[in-house]
């Protein structure tokens, strides 16, 4: 049976109905042979207008006062044959089944039928000798008394009922499909979000997870729906247990940073929303999780900052190196004078002074590469073959120290737009830095390989590797773990690097030897050759 505005705008008419037929009959009452008459008819009116007031009541069921009416009206009938044994009487008997039939209720139907065939046939039983012999004219008013009823639920029902019915009932499949088209919609957004979502319930167990969620965090549905899952690593709980706490009083946290876990054990930056569900009656039943991965972008920030502090440093070291190499001139001038002259007293001095002088030089043309790498000529590079011919540069040292140099070519040719000198200075300083980390005897190699557009060219040996203090400082100017560097060789290759769209990275993770990985974006991709082969 359907209940809420349909029923109660159907329960209105019927008491409408009902309170019609006992006025007239309170009106008529006064006509009426029998002076009991006024008993049952009297009843009905305070009956009627109870119901008129239970109808507006809130906290009552539409469907009780349904019930009411139907059982009411059978009840004044069965009253007035009690009072007066008139034989069309009992046909009045059959109204209240088919005022039933109104409603959606099919207990209320048949209760009805098995009522109304029990009444009629105890009344036949009991009442049936008593039943009073009728005039053809009494018979007449009886029956057209039948018919005005008849005519009056016939009345409302098209008038009124009927009309109405037909608008609810559009209005409900209006809403039924703006309901349907909404659960569509919380669906599809559920699916298919880029950032990964979970419910939880309020003792930490997983409700329901995205296929983002899976995917970010390597735990399959099947796996964590449930259960507890250890989503976080343990520098992150007394956080966590901080905003349990709030949770629990109805705050929401939007975009927190946090530190999330993934069930092979690493680590992730994360932006994090966090808010409590609520239930009809206000209170909290789950706990909604929106997490959206921020390594990249982090990572983006980063090296937005490390440009503008090169492209600083940069504009410094040109300053400085101007303002260094005029004035070291004149000097470099004058003291290779004085080392010419055979007869100076204090060579053994301005040869320190000549050497220390070139020294200076060499610092200020590596400022003047700093401050403005040569990258304005540009055309398609093969950084493969840039690389084949930085290992023929040093094979001389390669072989005269017997370690082995291998190079593990991608999978197709590539090229990346950029400046030819300045992509094998790169090379020739990352190559002189692996050579100078392993004993004689090492290994270096070139790994490269094509992901997401990028040409990836990791760069492993097995020397000595790094401590984490020195992992800290590799890209500040200056800093030089070898004597007699000037500190500058990595900062240079980053800011070519950068210069040209690409990024360095150093495992950090590695405990022996150093793997550092170079990316540039692909210019040109040859699909035409496969080149999975090993060139040493």
């Amino acid at each position: 049976m359907e209940n809420g505005q349909p029923i109660q705008m159907k329960n209105k008419y019927l008491i409408i109905s009902f309170s019609f037929i006992v006025f007239v009959q309170l009106i008529a009452s006064p006509f009426f042979e029998e002076s009991t008459y006024i008993l049952p008819i009297t009843a009905g009116v305070i009956y009627n207008f109870s119901l008129f007031g239970l109808i507006y009541f809130d906290k009552l069921n539409q469907k009780i006062i349904s019930w009411l009416i139907i059982l009411g009206s059978n009840i004044y009938i069965l009253a007035l044959l009690f009072v007066n044994a008139d034989f069309p009487y009992l046909f009045f008997l059959f109204f209240p089944i088919i005022m039933s039939l109104i409603f959606s209720d099919k207990y209320l139907h048949v209760t009805m039928l098995l009522l109304t065939t029990v009444e009629l046939t105890v009344l036949l039983q009991v009442l049936g000798p008593y039943f009073h012999p009728m005039s053809s004219a009494k018979m007449v008013i009886h029956f057209s008394f039948l018919f005005s009823i008849v005519l009056l639920l016939l009345f409302f029902f098209v008038v009124k009922i009927g009309p109405q019915l037909k608008k609810l009932h559009f209005e409900k499949e209006v809403m039924s499909a703006t309901l349907s088209s909404k659960d569509g919609y919380l669906d599809s957004f559920f699916e298919h979000a880029q950032d990964a979502i979970a419910v939880f319930s309020l003792d930490q167990k997983l409700l329901a997870v995205n296929p983002a969620f899976e995917e970010m965090y390597g735990w399959k549905k099947e796996e964590c729906i449930g259960k507890h899952i250890k989503l976080t690593p343990p520098s992150e709980c007394k956080g966590i247990a901080e905003r349990k706490k709030l949770l629990l009083q109805g705050r929401s946290f939007k975009n927190i940073r946090t530190k999330e876990m993934r069930k092979n054990g690493t680590i992730f930056d994360a932006e994090t929303t966090i808010a409590p569900i609520f239930d009809k009656e206000k209170n909290i039943i789950a706990l909604s999780v929106i997490v959206r991965d921020i390594t990249e972008k982090l990572q983006a920030e980063r090296l937005k900052i490390e440009a503008v502090r090169l492209n600083a440093i940069g504009e410094i070291a040109a300053t400085v190196a101007h303002e260094v190499r005029n004035p070291m001139t004149s000097v470099n001038g004058f003291v290779q004078l004085m080392n010419e002259d055979p007869e100076n007293p204090y060579r053994a001095y301005t040869e320190i002074m000549e050497s220390e002088i070139e020294r200076i030089n060499l610092i200020a043309s590596e400022f003047l590469i700093l401050s403005k790498p040569n990258i304005k000529q540009r055309k398609e590079i093969d950084v493969e073959n840039k690389i084949i011919e930085v290992i023929d540069l040093f094979e001389e040292e390669l072989k005269m120290r017997q370690i082995n140099c291998s190079l593990y070519l991608a999978e197709y040719p590539t090229t990346v737009f950029g400046n030819e000198e300045s992509l094998k200075q790169v090379f020739i300083n990352l190559m002189k830095n692996a050579i100078d980390a392993v004993n004689d005897g090492g290994n270096i190699t070139f790994y490269n390989s094509i992901i997401n557009n990028m040409i990836s060219i990791t760069l492993v040996d097995n020397g000595q590797g790094m401590n984490e203090e020195t992992f800290k400082q590799l890209f500040i100017p200056f800093f030089s773990t070898k004597d007699g560097a000037t500190g500058l060789g990595l900062v240079i290759t980053k800011k070519i690097i950068l210069d040209h769209g690409g990024n360095i990275e150093f495992n950090g993770f590695r405990k022996n030897g150093t793997e550092l990985t170079v990316t540039f974006p692909i210019h040109s991709l040859n699909k035409s050759t496969n080149l999975l082969t090993a060139a040493e």
